[in-house]
């Protein structure tokens, strides 16, 4: 049927198979829980700078204070998420490598496109306020966001995402409060108190899963990953591209955790000897 039509009846339905490509690649935007987290912290972003611009502490930057306070939303939510489904992941999926990997949860569908909708926003204010273009960032931003793009693309990995999107965020909370405060360093020595707590809380966190449980649970990927690679499993064959690109960037979040965490310990013995001085300048 093809052969018989017309040069310009097939450039047209290879036109069409290019449009439909096309908005394929953007379908995982489309998704009702990227959509929704994108969309409810652009309009919260939105209302409270225009709120902070006009009255309160924040006035001098607005913007930064607004996302910095919208972010503890997701944060929150994810973390909240993630510990309820971790849990419960290891009773819902089989103990093997196979359904650790392609299994999929139902109640575990919507980590991966929140985090989608979450870089989205993240990554645009970090592009475009000021103070919050910092290299390490953006990179970390927009590798966050292709690993969510991909995995709201295939529904792979429903077992660990309560883990890498859920579990991994709850330090991502109390930095929040620790980014807005050094960003205003009046406020937070009027508020020392919790600014110390949120510090400490955000060290202990970070410290302990970050640095010590991130490596502990991808050596656990990693042994699936390359039992099901060296078995030569078809389903792993058909999408291994995936799974090595979600290796590689998961090697190198873990190593970017390292750097961010020594930086950590630096700055707690700082603390813990009671100097404050340089804070504005920390990363």
């Amino acid at each position: 049927e093809r052969l018989a039509q017309s040069p310009k009846a097939q450039h047209a339905h290879a036109q069409a198979s290019d449009g439909m490509a096309v908005l394929d690649v953007f379908l995982p935007f489309q998704n009702e829980w990227a959509v929704f987290w994108a969309s409810a912290l652009f309009v919260a972003f939105v209302v409270l700078s225009g709120l902070f611009s006009l009255v309160g502490p924040f006035k001098a930057k607005p913007m930064l204070a607004a996302h910095h306070l919208v972010m503890v939303f997701p944060f929150a939510w994810l973390s909240y998420q993630g510990a309820v489904h971790w849990n419960s992941s290891s009773k819902l999926v089989p103990d093997d490598a196979s359904s650790r990997l392609f299994f999929q949860v139902e109640s575990a569908a919507c980590f991966a496109p929140t985090m989608l909708g979450l870089q989205v926003f993240d990554l645009s204010t970090t592009l475009l306020v000021p103070g919050l273009g910092k290299a390490d960032a953006i990179a970390h931003h927009a590798i966050a966001l292709l690993l969510a793009y991909q995995l709201t693309s295939t529904a792979f990995l429903h077992y660990w995402e309560p883990f890498y999107f859920g579990i991994l965020e709850m330090s991502s909370v109390p930095l929040c409060f620790v980014d807005l405060l050094r960003c205003f360093p009046k406020l937070a020595k009027r508020l020392d108190g919790p600014n110390e707590f949120v510090r400490m809380s955000f060290a202990a966190t970070f410290l302990s899963i970050r640095c010590l449980y991130m490596p502990y649970i991808s050596a656990f990927w990693w042994r699936d990953f390359i039992s099901l690679y060296s078995a030569g499993d078809k389903k792993m064959m058909e999408n291994q591209a995936l799974f090595i690109s979600f290796g590689f960037i998961n090697v190198f979040l873990c190593g970017i955790q390292q750097f961010w965490g020594f930086k950590i310990v630096t700055a707690a013995i700082k603390m813990a000897k009671g100097d404050k001085s340089g804070r504005d300048k920390e990363v």
